[in-house]
């Protein structure tokens, strides 16, 4: 009995002993995979700490330290990291309101500056990126108005005026900041470039009525010299003492009339049969050069060159009327623009030339790439297009 008492033990402390053992060897197995699985979370926590990428170390270490408290160093590195954090997004937030006092200070180089380095901040949940964007769109905006501007000024100083008023059109028609003394600055350029025309006309005519002075013909040359005095400027001198230099020259006398002609004995002979009339000569063309003389003085800026020259090929029904029509009306679209919105009269002139444009050629779009968005509106507008 005492034999079988104990082999019963004997028994159950082997089957304990077994058991034991398993279980130890189990727990062995789980001790060992969370191990490998900590060490490899530390060193890819030390990666991002080491970059310097803090929020992904800081949230790395916060799982190491929770799957094994006291891992190495990790307390140390964790606390380091995760202090960085808010430190990181309060400077995104100070470099991103220094951005915006320079912008709002016209100081755009400190401004792109200040918004670069915020966009730079590691963070993983960046808060002023899609603000940051708009602001650099609009310093690009700003700066080029700014850079046209300036070369408008320059080449205004320069003499060049044309291409002044190309360049300041361009910043009229943005409407930014510097839009107004752009308008400004156009109506300075507008009334010298009247001037020089004026200028030019009246050097043409005097030189054309020394011309007919030399040639003879001097009720001509007359004609010519008083519409340079009445003009005035530096040649009204010259002319006047033409003129009196004309009238004090001794008319031609006349000469004797011809005896009047023997009487014929003979027989007066038919006369000749009159001649045919002439047919009338074909009328001129519009040439194609008057339309691209309007077009380049369209793209030039001189829109008053446009308007006359498109108004000329228009009067002798050139072949590309719908061309012309819709880019006198741009010209005058930018007349009443830079009137401010003002001129009624240009508005209703540029509505009737684009209302011509769409009834001469139905099916074609207006050149959307060569005028401003306001001039297509105002088309849009004059021929209920959406």
């Amino acid at each position: 009995m005492r034999w079988l008492m104990n082999w019963s033990l004997s028994t159950s402390l082997r089957r304990a002993i077994g058991v034991c053992g398993l279980m130890a060897l189990l727990l062995l197995g789980v001790v060992r995979a969370p191990a490998q699985d900590v060490e490899q979370r530390y060193q890819q926590a030390m990666d991002l700490f080491n970059k310097p990428d803090m929020e992904g170390a800081c949230e790395l270490f916060q799982q190491v330290e929770k799957q094994n408290p006291g891992y190495k160093q990790t307390k140390t590195y964790m606390s380091a990291a995760c202090r960085q954090v808010p430190i990181l997004y309060d400077r995104e937030q100070k470099l991103f309101n220094e951005g915006v006092q320079f912008f709002n200070q016209g100081d755009y180089e400190g401004a792109k500056q200040r918004f670069d380095q915020a966009a730079k901040v590691p963070v993983k949940n960046p808060k002023y990126r899609s603000q940051i964007s708009a602001y650099l769109n609009q310093i690009q905006s700003r700066e080029n108005e700014e850079r046209l501007f300036q070369e408008g000024v320059k080449l205004f100083n320069e003499g060049n005026l044309s291409q002044a008023q190309s360049r300041l059109n361009q910043v009229v028609q943005g409407g930014g900041s510097k839009a107004g003394e752009a308008r400004a600055l156009l109506g300075k350029i507008n009334d010298a470039l009247g001037k020089q025309r004026a200028e030019e006309e009246t050097n043409r005519l005097f030189d054309e009525g020394v011309r007919l002075m030399n040639g003879g013909s001097n009720a001509d040359a007359l004609i010519n010299f008083e519409k340079v005095v009445q003009a005035g400027g530096p040649k009204a001198a010259q002319a006047q003492a033409n003129i009196q230099r004309l009238r004090q020259t001794p008319k031609p006398s006349p000469k004797p009339s011809p005896e009047p002609p023997k009487p014929n004995p003979e027989p007066p002979k038919p006369s000749p049969e009159p001649p045919k009339p002439s047919p009338e000569p074909p009328k001129p063309v519009p040439s194609e050069q008057t339309l691209r003389a309007g077009l380049r003085a369209y793209f030039e800026g001189d829109v008053n060159a446009a308007e006359r020259d498109l108004s000329d090929y228009l009067d002798n029904k050139g072949p590309k009327q719908a061309l012309a029509y819709f880019f006198r009306g741009a010209a005058r679209s930018t007349r009443y623009l830079l009137s401010g919105e003002k001129d009624a009269e240009q508005k209703k002139l540029a509505v009737e030339d684009f209302r011509a444009f769409k009834s001469q050629a139905a099916r074609l779009q207006p050149p959307e790439k060569f005028v401003s968005p306001k001039i297509l509106a105002l088309y849009s507008e004059a021929v209920g297009a959406p």
